[in-house]
């Protein structure tokens, strides 16, 4: 049975019937569409169709993606910007034609501007676009071309500190940003879940932080310090006429702009090699310096594998040595 669906301005119809594969294709015009359906309905009737190559393109699955399905995920704004990138490279081939040589070709190209961690995260998204786009959409494809690509090993994790001064030089920012940094620097929350926080996710007098949207999609509660409480009553006080309760978030930056800010007070102190989520690294190990046992780091942080949450503790040596005696 045939089923014809407008996405975008045009017609996408899908053909399910058993003895062929579901096959798809997509028109400008519906009554073109429809008698496309309609003969090819026939040609099965009467044993005559022979299966041709989809006309779908890359770029009419990625554009559906994200419409449909990258908005029920946290993380659909990054997503959307590596979307953008497959656009670019993949949008116009059709996905009858998307072979490993393709991908092969697109990985070679990337990993000249990018590391093999985003070149990775983005053929992620290119696969799953593919999966659901054969097991929801009716896209006739034998197999995923991404699974037969071999991807350049991964990079050990940053292990990049704060070293002497730099503190000092990332809090002679002003405002929002400043504030943005001490509370990273005091709780070890990720970039989303300080931009995600609430009026109503703070409890002063408990002084704890409610932390709903998490990467691992499990909820916790944090301690505030004393300078993580001051930075969000000063936040708070700088926002309150723009602050409705549970309703607005405290900051104002959006993820990709808070890392703009953050690389451009970085590179106007010359501190090289810096990135707004290596304030995560400094305050786990500092976490780890004060005392904090594994599984009280880890009900701060949200680690829920020990051993990722030991890639992000460095701890310094100088520092064991003063235990050592």
């Amino acid at each position: 049975m045939a089923s014809i669906r407008k996405f975008r301005g045009k017609f996408n119809v899908q053909i399910r019937r058993q003895g062929y594969p579901s096959i798809s294709r997509t028109f400008a015009n519906l009554t073109i569409a429809k008698r496309w359906a309609s003969a090819t309905e026939a040609d099965m009737e009467r044993n005559l169709h022979v299966v041709i190559p989809d006309n779908t393109t890359i770029g009419e699955l990625l554009d559906r993606y994200e419409e449909e399905v990258s908005p029920t995920h946290k993380s659909h704004q990054v997503e959307k910007y590596r979307l953008q990138t497959l656009r670019k490279y993949l949008g116009d081939k059709r996905v009858s034609a998307l072979l490993p040589s393709v991908v092969c070709k697109y990985r070679d190209t990337r990993l000249k501007a990018v590391s093999p961690a985003s070149l990775k995260r983005e053929l992620t998204i290119l696969s799953s676009v593919l999966n659901i786009a054969v097991k929801e959409w009716g896209i006739n494809l034998q197999s995923n071309p991404v699974s037969m690509v071999s991807i350049p090993k991964i990079a050990r994790g940053r292990d990049r500190r704060l070293e002497s001064g730099e503190e000092e030089q990332l809090l002679s920012s002003t405002g929002e940003l400043r504030r943005i940094i001490i509370l990273a620097l005091e709780t070890g929350m990720r970039r989303g879940e300080i931009l995600n926080i609430k009026k109503s996710h703070i409890n002063f007098a408990r002084q704890t932080l409610l932390i709903p949207l998490t990467k691992t999609d499990t909820p916790r509660t944090i301690p505030l310090s004393s300078k993580a409480i001051a930075v969000l009553r000063e936040q708070l006080r700088g926002s309150e006429k723009v602050i409705s309760i549970g309703v607005t978030t405290l900051f104002s930056y959006t993820a990709r702009g808070l890392s703009g800010a953050f690389l451009r007070l970085s590179r106007r102190h010359k501190l090289e090699n810096l990135h707004f989520h290596d304030l995560r690294h400094e305050a786990t190990s500092r976490f780890f310096e004060k005392g904090l046992n594994p599984v009280e780091v880890a009900t701060i942080t949200g680690h829920k594998d020990t051993r990722m949450l030991m890639r992000y503790t460095h701890l310094r040596a100088e520092d064991l040595v003063k235990r050592l005696g």
